[in-house]
């Protein structure tokens, strides 16, 4: 008797760490209510996983991330505005994964010669998040992570830079550098 409820015991340990671990939606089937029987979409994956490929998730939500972005990305003042006014070519972000991906700006890394721009901001293309996210004021970097925009499934989203300078000497170049760090999360359906 004791083995046999020490098997059990066993058992729903086991089931209970498997079940733990393993996030469903579920049903009830109640027979008082006179169902009886109940189905189970089993969804399969077989072969390497595909993040182009619309399927079951992985166990890593992060695997379904595949986006290109710029290796190089460019600030400059206009002659227009006495070299006071920064602006940019529009850059583009990718996604290539067949899931949503949330772009955000998590900072700025290894700035150089940043002293003569006043005020630098990114902000999405389209505007659809209507606000310019800073990321260096007097020179200096002031960034907190931000969402810049949210790429549906192959969809491409853009930047720019924009902001204000005071150049030492506007007649010389001067050539301020950073790197601009974005991060990328998998946008989670939570219909299924």
């Amino acid at each position: 008797m004791k083995k046999k409820i020490a098997s059990i015991m066993t058992i729903l340990i086991i089931l209970g760490a498997i079940g733990g671990s393993i996030q469903v939606s579920g049903r009830t089937i109640d027979g008082r209510e006179g169902q009886t029987q109940g189905d189970i979409t089993v969804n399969g994956r077989i072969g390497e996983f595909d993040n182009e490929t619309p399927g079951p998730d992985p166990e890593d939500i992060n695997s379904w991330i595949n986006v290109t972005i710029p290796t190089t990305a460019l600030f400059y003042t206009t002659e227009d505005s006495s070299h006071e006014e920064i602006t940019s070519p529009g850059y583009s972000v990718s996604n290539n994964s067949a899931k949503g991906v949330t772009t955000t700006v998590s900072g700025v890394e290894d700035a150089e010669k940043m002293d003569e721009v006043d005020l630098l901001t990114i902000k999405d293309v389209d505007n659809a998040t209507e606000k310019d996210i800073e990321l260096f004021r007097n020179g200096q970097a002031t960034v907190t992570e931000s969402e810049l925009f949210e790429l549906d499934t192959k969809q491409i989203g853009g930047f720019i830079f924009s902001g204000k300078a005071s150049p030492v000497n506007s007649a010389e170049e001067s050539n301020p550098k950073f790197k601009l760090v974005l991060s990328f999360a998998t946008v989670v359906d939570t219909t299924d």
